[in-house]
């Protein structure tokens, strides 16, 4: 195992690394979830992974080496951080799976991101404090998060008859209000799981933004998320209040003088409120996350004076467009 992984790797980054023949490879993930189905040990995982990765760094010194997934929360599919504590120079990213999962078999209910009953965000921030500690010039990247929501119900014989999922307009809610969460975190990337599914009733068989390749709520919302925030970079929390109000500034990356900031009720009940702030600046116009193609949804707002509006919140986040100091 220890000579194959190491020449596999070596040969895998001198064809298909930045630096090879077929340069279509950026980033490489020595195993995904070896503590999970595959139940690789601890001691040979570590075989294959130095020897993979020394075989990549030899290759291709550009390609990036991923770790399998990781975290320093413990997880049937993770394996402990600590296991790359000693090999520093072997890898690029520390590989993290993490979903708002409350319970396993045999219903696998999720939550909404926020919920601090759960703590999902803090077990992901276990492993940036982590990082931090141990590996401080290290990436993290969410590999997988997401939600399932079918139209469709479980085979009550099968194996999933418990199975529980979110609605579709829940998972177009909490992708969205994730992706904000996680802008507010030291994370360098966060990948959705999945792109497209086929209607399933079971675990990540549901999880798409496209079902059958039609969208979901989930995939309009998402599309008004990237057009209205890929120029922006987060600023700072205006406001953080569990199971009250979240209130987030992104910055334009050009212009400090064009703001977005996006408010929105942080729970999973359907709340709906309203939230009174003092906005630095001129209101250009406010908007809800979309659930439809081709719908605008205008939110109408109060206006009093030194600059305080009150913005009606809800599940859905609102975006607040912000000019001048």
């Amino acid at each position: 195992p220890a000579a194959d992984a190491y020449r596999y790797g070596k040969a895998f980054a001198e064809a298909f690394g930045p630096s090879g023949e077929y340069p279509v490879v950026r980033s490489v993930e020595i195993g995904n979830e070896p503590a999970g189905r595959d139940r690789f040990s601890d001691e040979d995982y570590m075989t294959l992974f130095t020897n993979m990765a020394k075989g990549l760094r030899e290759g291709d010194p550009k390609l990036k080496i991923l770790t399998c997934t990781a975290g320093a929360h413990e997880g049937a599919y993770s394996k402990n951080v600590n296991l790359f504590r000693e090999h520093a120079e072997l890898y690029d990213v520390i590989n993290v799976h993490k979903y708002a999962q409350v319970k396993g078999w045999p219903t696998w209910q999720r939550t909404y991101p926020e919920d601090a009953s759960f703590g999902y965000l803090g077990i992901i921030q276990k492993t940036i404090d982590w990082r931090d500690k141990h590996a401080p010039n290290k990436e993290i990247w969410l590999t997988e998060f997401g939600y399932d929501a079918s139209s469709q119900k479980p085979d009550p014989k099968g194996p999933f008859k418990k199975w529980v999922d979110v609605t579709d307009k829940q998972q177009a809610q909490w992708i969205v209000r994730s992706f904000l969460c996680f802008a507010a975190m030291d994370l360098d990337r966060a990948y959705l799981y999945w792109f497209n599914d086929n209607d399933r009733p079971s675990v990540h068989a549901s999880s798409g933004v496209t079902r059958k390749y039609l969208p979901k709520p989930s995939y309009w919302a998402m599309k008004h998320l990237f057009e209205t925030l890929s120029e922006y970079w987060f600023g700072r929390e205006i406001k953080h209040v569990d199971g009250e109000a979240y209130v987030f500034e992104f910055v334009h990356g050009e212009d400090e003088n064009k703001r977005i900031w996006v408010a929105w009720s942080p729970t999973g009940a359907g709340r709906e409120t309203t939230i009174t702030l003092n906005v630095p600046g001129k209101v250009m116009k406010v908007e809800r996350m979309p659930l439809k193609a081709g719908v605008m949804n205008q939110v109408k707002i109060d206006r009093a004076k030194d600059n305080k509006i009150t913005v009606p919140i809800s599940e859905s986040p609102a975006y607040v467009w912000l000019e001048g100091r």
